[in-house]
């Protein structure tokens, strides 16, 4: 990558000698996280996941009750009462880790499917914004500095909004 990008800007500089390139950078990070189109994936999937997330934490909290119960009354108990609430108390702590996988698995990939489709949407604005004004080159990733000069990422953003 950093090899295409160098390649690039040796073409470019050797081209303009000859006429002038405009160049432009976005900042990706930036342009993800104040999109509208980012905000609203990730409300998309806060609504899609919460309800799932606060019954894990119910049920992490039942658990938690249940072994405190245990362990106050364990002295109590006779010996098979006692190894039943044991298995029973480890099978509810096997099922809730499970539960939280499948949410953290489950959430990843609708987040990637999410995310996927914002991509989509900035790098579509990013060129048609870069044909819109004449850009010969928007360097969106991989660049160690740019200057406020050559930056449009404001420009897109509004973009971003207004569409």
């Amino acid at each position: 990558m950093k090899k295409l990008i160098a390649s690039l800007l040796v073409i470019f500089s050797m081209a303009a000698n000859a006429a002038e390139v405009k160049i432009g950078f976005v900042n990706g990070t930036r342009l993800v996280e104040e999109s509208p189109q980012a905000q609203a994936a990730a409300e998309r999937i806060k609504g899609e996941f919460d309800p799932r997330q606060q019954e894990i934490l119910k049920l992490k909290k039942q658990l938690g009750e249940r072994e405190e119960r245990f362990l106050k009354d364990s002295a109590f108990m006779g010996a098979d009462e006692k190894q039943k609430k044991e298995r029973e108390i480890v099978s509810a702590q096997r099922e809730l880790r499970l539960r939280e996988t499948e949410l953290r698995e489950d959430f990843t990939i609708r987040r990637n499917q999410e995310m996927s489709k914002v991509w989509e949407v900035l790098r579509d604005t990013i060129q048609s914004y870069g044909k819109e004004n004449g850009f010969d080159l928007i360097l969106f990733e991989g660049v160690s500095y740019a200057s406020d000069e050559v930056d449009v990422t404001d420009e897109i953003l509004q973009h971003l909004k207004n569409n």
